[in-house]
């Protein structure tokens, strides 16, 4: 046909042609939706649509047509309305998306011409349709999976930490005792290696809490110069163990108060100045602050930790922030830890609107810089008074105090009485919220220590049950004991209704400062007044 002018007839038969071989589906239809031209593959999806068009039904009727026939078990008021549907959705010029009597899914738009008439072309969707349907079921499997793990980790933390309780509970009894200098060093290792043994734990369960969407950043007024100032206290006995000096330059420009979550951020700086120190054989760690304003009330805090230990390589950098991961494979023989630290930090450190970055040269040292957003604080928070707890934690306010205890642990319970008892404390055992409540019934405390994770009633149940119901003891201070770290924070335990809160394994001294602090906010004075050694 080279140079050949071709006939109206040549050139309908070569359009047809054309239009026949279209993967998808086309028509060209009248100002009454009339066919004027249909493709093969449109005869084959929408036969029915078609059939009563040409027999002279209107759009909406022929529709309705075809979908009784592709759904003939479809109840009349439902077809109506699935038909309506699709008129109204091509009317308005939008895709709407078709099974066919052939079991495909067709995405079919209309498009108005200028004579009046509209085009009309489909694309199969099907294969599209049922890899989202895959990826869908994938996807629900996956959070399944993830779920089914976070119970897991929930399940085997408090299974750990029921019995390192009691390691621990027992350990620092025995350090409060007369030992000779060989037990005392004993006794200091097994502290060391389960505070340890915490240490990991709690790494792999806030890891596990920042995939399952349940890491809260809960900002309060707070002091962050006098906070840092009582981690470098902290830390200088480790750094002058090792011969390091450590120091700390806050800036003085950074206001005095400031809202942030205090326990998030010491979180962070106190995974930063370890790693600084544990890297580091001699010279210094460094520890700068400065405050960046960020706007009105607001504030970039960025906290420098540096040191001149060991270093990394560029390589090393790229993979420093992956879960696991340690600088090198000899990394975690020679220093310990879980690789966690730092990817747990920088997400802490991301959800409070900052960061965790570091720069380092093999052999010169590492600067690692937390940043975090904070606003000017609005007024100054009352933080507990320091209680002064000797070893033994002799305090004279417990002399008398009733306390009910209440965990289906036996050994918990054991731990805590020994804490509680040579204080002068009465206690009085229950196993679950439902004994916890019928003791209530029969007698008054001052306080309560209530399990989170109980049979028959739990913490929560009997709690909410406390709050609600009971009149005659509605008000009685609660502290919640708790193991599981995927459960609700301390902020959370408080908006059910708790005073306080302690996390197993129970610091001996926490334990004390808490119950001083639950019942100093509640009587409006402090029931410490002196618990210096007599």
């Amino acid at each position: 046909m080279d140079g050949k002018k071709l006939s109206d007839q040549e050139m309908a038969a070569i359009v047809r042609e054309a239009v026949d071989r279209l993967p998808g589906g086309f028509v060209i239809f009248g100002p009454d939706h009339e066919i004027l031209l249909s493709n093969a593959q449109n005869e084959r999806d929408f036969p029915f649509t078609n059939e009563a068009l040409r027999q002279g039904k209107t759009y909406l009727e022929a529709t309705l047509f075809a979908v009784k026939k592709v759904a003939p078990n479809l109840p009349d008021d439902e077809a109506l309305a699935v038909a309506r549907g699709i008129h109204d959705t091509l009317a308005k010029g939008e895709p709407v998306e078709l099974r066919t009597h052939l079991g495909t899914v067709m995405q079919v738009v209309e498009i108005p011409l200028s004579f009046g008439g509209w085009v009309a072309v489909g694309a199969d969707v099907t294969a599209l349709r049922e890899r989202e349907r895959e990826l869908k079921k994938s996807r629900k499997q996956a959070e399944a999976a993830n779920e089914a793990k976070s119970a897991f980790i929930a399940n085997i933390s408090h299974e750990i930490r029921t019995p390192l309780n009691g390691i621990l509970g027992m350990a620092q009894l025995m350090a409060s005792g007369d030992l000779t200098p060989e037990q005392k060093d004993q006794i200091e290792t097994i502290l060391d290696s389960g505070k340890t043994l915490m240490a990991i734990l709690n790494d792999v369960l806030d890891l596990s809490k920042i995939e399952a969407g349940r890491f809260d950043i809960s900002p309060i007024d707070n002091d962050l110069g006098q906070l840092l100032r009582r981690m470098e206290k902290l830390w200088a006995p480790r750094a002058s163990e090792k011969g390091l000096a450590l120091t700390l330059d806050i800036d003085g420009d950074m206001p005095s108060l400031l809202r942030f979550d205090p326990i998030r951020v010491r979180q962070c700086i106190s995974n930063l100045v370890s790693n600084a120190i544990k890297f580091t054989e001699r010279g210094s760690v460094r520890v700068a602050v400065r405050c960046v304003p960020a706007g009105e009330d607001t504030f970039d805090v960025h906290i420098e930790v540096a040191d001149t230990g060991i270093g990394m390589s560029g390589e090393t950098l790229d993979k420093l922030f992956a879960p696991f991961m340690q600088a090198e494979s000899s990394t975690s023989r020679r220093f310990g830890g879980t690789g966690l630290g730092l990817s747990i930090s920088r997400h802490l450190a991301r959800l409070m609107g900052g960061d965790v970055v570091a720069t380092s040269e093999p052999g010169k040292g590492s600067v690692f810089t937390l940043s975090f957003r904070a606003v000017a604080g609005r007024r100054a928070s009352e933080a507990p008074k320091n209680a002064d707890v000797d070893r033994t934690g002799g305090a004279r306010w417990a002399q008398g105090l009733s306390i009910l205890l209440v965990d289906d642990h036996a050994l918990n319970r054991k731990v805590a009485r020994l804490f509680l008892e040579p204080l002068g404390i009465s206690i009085v055992e229950a196993e679950n919220g439902a004994d916890a409540i019928r003791l209530l019934q029969t007698r008054a405390f001052d306080l309560m220590l209530l399990d989170m994770h109980m049979p028959v009633m739990n913490g929560m149940e009997t709690l909410a049950h406390i709050r609600a119901h009971e009149a005659a003891f509605r008000d009685i201070p609660v502290i919640a004991l708790t193991a599981d770290s995927l459960g609700p924070d301390n902020m959370r335990y408080r908006e059910f209704g708790a005073d306080g809160y302690v996390g197993k394994p129970i610091d001996h001294r926490e334990l004390i400062l808490e119950i001083g602090r639950v019942l100093e906010a509640r009587h409006g004075r402090s029931p410490m007044p002196d618990l210096r050694r007599a």
